[in-house]
């Protein structure tokens, strides 16, 4: 069995506890975080954390892609989902090639969403 430490457990307590529109933001949040120290590491050839890292971010973009409504989202849910799928392919090449130009890409997109995501909280 695995061992949770207390900050972890809090971070998925605000993860479950938040609204759809402050988890999106807490996840990109974290993405944008972790390319963060993707780049740091694959500077300082550290594949390793640079793969999982990667890998990681991959797993949250993955989960924001299978929680989009295209039903209901329409055409902004459609093309979050193409961004999402770029970010996937992209992060993909970035972690085969070990080329920050990538990371560094997907992380700059990520930071415009999220400013466009706080803004729709702001007038929730």
């Amino acid at each position: 069995m695995a061992i949770v430490s207390p900050y972890q457990q809090y971070e998925n307590t605000k993860i479950f506890t938040s609204t759809p529109v402050e988890r999106v933001i807490l996840l990109y949040r974290r993405s944008i975080n972790l390319l963060e120290e993707a780049i740091v590491a694959v500077k300082s050839e550290d594949v390793i954390t640079f793969s999982e890292d990667i890998n990681k971010v991959c797993k949250i973009i993955e989960y924001l892609l299978s929680v989009l409504d295209v039903e209901q989202g329409g055409e902004i849910a459609e093309n979050l989902a193409k961004l999402y799928e770029y970010f996937l392919y992209t992060l993909t090449v970035s972690n085969t090639s070990r080329n920050i130009s990538g990371t560094e890409t997907v992380k700059e997109l990520l930071e415009g969403l999220l400013s466009g995501w706080e803004k729709v909280r702001e007038i929730e």
